[in-house]
């Protein structure tokens, strides 16, 4: 009996809109998924790209800031200049 079940073309149609209807909903949660991950991604790009942008903007603060300390250097009488290189 069990054979003859297994070969009937209702159970077998019915067992084949099962598995469709399960992959279906496995393929929604992927989707899902790979939508909630892009945007994930793309919010990380741009906070990348302002990261980068706040450490160029540090980058070139010390360096206006070493400049103004070598000419603060520069103008220190010989003797201070002597033994700031000591």
């Amino acid at each position: 009996m069990v054979a003859a079940a297994a070969l009937d073309p209702r159970c077998y149609h019915l067992c084949m809109l099962e598995e469709l209807d399960s992959l279906t909903e496995k393929l929604n949660e992927v989707d899902a998924h790979v939508r909630f991950l892009r945007e994930e991604n793309q919010q990380l790009r741009h906070q990348r790209a302002a990261t980068e942008n706040e450490l160029d903007a540090m980058k070139k603060r010390v360096a206006v800031a070493m400049r103004r300390l070598d000419q603060l250097i520069e103008r220190l009488p010989p003797e201070a200049q002597a033994s700031e290189q000591a």
